[in-house]
This record gives structure tokens, sequence and C-alpha cells, in this order.
């Protein structure tokens, strides 16, 4: 639980802020503020009053002046920069450093104060490109297809379903989709992505991810595509990426949440920063004045 001055931070508080559409970032209260995708997506499953905002437009929160930037996790990602008395933040949701097919480009600005997800945080997680990635994926397919069998590609149902119903519509190949991967389809097309490829009969079957991960009973032509999974097609910032964010906002202070949180936050301060995680039921009350 995040809390910075009363505003919820993928928090449920009396004014919170949502990252993004998936279930483990939902919110509740009286004002929620999002991106109009995020609070489209998040309809399907949950109710809530939204105030949306578009990227890049200041806007305020009581006194204190904010904006969202694309975070480039999913499509309507969004981190969160709010100018407060004596510090500015910049909380960061799930994001992405790369550019995938169907989010928006992530962008960074400078921040006194930086909250960052650590989902991948060390170093052994070290990602091919989304656009490597992709032609990982097109390769099996083709050798799946070959060999006369059906490629079966598991992922989340939100995002990277959809990032991959994409990648396989631009290389011309038709997908027998899930019906809840479709449902949230229809709301990408809403917006700027449009899907051509969608078959009852599909050459290749494209299934959600719910309870129990596939990758330890996996046919040669079945494919669990996640970075904990065979192919590393992630649509978060692996460690690499998280550092070049790092760079690029320049942060006073660092709080790190979720997954590798506190393994992340030893090694940034072995590199000199100022920086500390947080537990997923932390709640900062005094994240200012700090040491620079």
């Amino acid at each position: 639980m995040v809390i910075v001055k009363g505003i919820g931070l993928d928090s449920s508080s009396k004014i919170a802020f949502q990252s993004h559409a998936h279930t483990d970032h939902f919110v509740s209260g009286r004002l929620i503020i999002a991106t109009k995708a995020t609070k489209y997506l998040s309809h399907l499953r949950k109710g809530g009053f939204y105030k949306v905002y578009p990227f890049n437009k200041s806007f305020y929160i009581g006194d204190y002046k904010a904006k969202l930037l694309p975070a480039g996790h999913m499509l309507g990602s969004a981190q969160i920069y709010i100018e407060f008395d004596e510090f500015s933040l910049l909380y960061t949701g799930d994001v992405k450093w790369f550019k995938l097919r169907t989010a928006e480009k992530s962008c960074f600005r400078k921040a006194d104060v930086l909250m960052i997800e650590a989902t991948y945080g060390v170093p052994m997680f070290n990602f091919p490109t989304p656009r490597e990635a992709e032609k990982k994926l097109i390769a099996f397919v083709e050798e799946a297809l070959d060999r006369e069998k059906t490629p079966t590609l598991y992922a989340n149902q939100v995002g990277k379903a959809q990032e991959l119903l994409k990648i396989l519509d631009i290389h011309g190949y038709s997908v027998k989709a899930s019906r809840q991967i479709v449902k949230f389809a229809k709301v990408y097309e809403k917006f700027w992505i449009k899907f051509n490829n969608i078959s009852k009969d599909g050459e290749v079957t494209l299934r959600g991810v719910k309870t129990q991960k596939p990758e330890n009973s996996l046919s040669p032509s079945e494919l669990y595509v996640s970075g904990f999974g065979q192919l590393k097609l992630s649509n978060h910032a692996d460690f690499w990426e998280l550092m070049r964010i790092i760079e690029k906002v320049k942060p006073k202070k660092i709080y790190t949440l979720y997954g590798y949180a506190e393994e992340f936050a030893r090694l940034l301060r072995g590199l000199g920063y100022n920086a500390e995680s947080l537990r997923n039921d932390a709640l900062p009350l005094n994240i200012y004045p700090f040491k620079g």
C-alpha cells in the first residue's frame, strides 16, 4: 500500500491513481485517476468512478500539479508525475523502456523522488529487445507449421496476448484466440490498435495463462511467452532497462517496489544511489526530507 500525501499510487485511497488495467493494480476510491484506455479495460472486470486524463497534459490533484506519462507496459499504462511543495515525484507503475507494438512509447522526466517497479530488478534478467523476441516468435510459429503442428501460445490474456495478436497480424498469421482475449482485443480496437487476423480457424492458437504456468508441460509446438517463460517477450523492463530509466530520471531518492525490490535497492546503493525498498504493505509516511 503506497499512499503519498493522501494520494494512493496503485493503492486504494479516497483519491487513487491506477497505472494500468492488470488486476493486481486495481484500486478503489471516490476518484480514480487513469487514462481512458485503462478505464475501458478495467470496466470489463470492475466498477469505479474514473477521472481520465490524456498523456502529457497537466492537471491538479488538490493543490498539487500532476501529469500522466506513458509507461509502455500495455495500452493506456501510465506513470504519474506530481509536483509536491517540497519535492517532485515520479511513480512508474509497471514500465517498459523499449517500444512494444500495442503500447504507447514510454517517456521519462527528471524528478527528485523516483518510485520504480523491480519485477526483474536483478542483473540476471537481460531480455532480448521486443523486435529480437518477435523474430524468435515467428521462427517458432514457422517451424511448428512446417511440422504440420498447430503452434499454441500461452500469455497473460490482457496486454501480452494483444501484443502477440498484433505481431502475428503483421506477419500474416491468423489466430484462434480465447473468448477473453478477444473481448479485451475489442477494447484495444476502440483506440489505435486494429486486429485483422482473429479467426475461428486460425493457424495459431492463443490462450490465456490463469492460475498455473504451463512451461513444465509444454509440447514442442507450445510456447509460454513471458519474462519468466520460454520466450522472453516481456512488457516489463529488465534490469538494464530499469537502469536506463534511473539514469534518465536522475533522482535524489529511489524507492523500489514489487518483485526483486530489496535486491534492486541493495544493488543501487552499491552504485551510490540513495535507494530503499518498499514492501507491498508498506506506507511511506514521510519521504521528505531525504539525504541527496
